[in-house]
């Protein structure tokens, strides 16, 4: 049992670890889903990205409100449910 545990363990903190999309939230409240971690440039007025197309796609930074990844956005509710 013990030979199989350590496999698991270290199997389990390989996958939990990897974030691979992400949400930007911008000021107008617009969220963009991205396939790679946005970065910020060299000059720091803009975060580079790739986006769902696979496109590398940059946004001005004062115009990024949050930036957070996918699996950790909770599911969105409908305001009114049909009955």
């Amino acid at each position: 049992m013990k030979k199989l545990a350590f496999p698991i363990l270290v199997a389990l903190l390989l996958f939990t670890g990897c974030a691979r999309h992400y949400r930007i939230t911008l000021t107008n409240n617009h969220v963009i889903t991205t396939t790679s971690k946005p970065k910020l440039n060299k000059d720091g007025d803009a975060f580079v990205f790739k986006d769902r197309t696979g496109r590398l796609m940059a946004l001005p930074a004062g115009s990024v409100k949050q930036i957070e990844p996918a699996s950790h956005t909770p599911t969105e509710e409908p305001m009114f449910k049909p009955k």
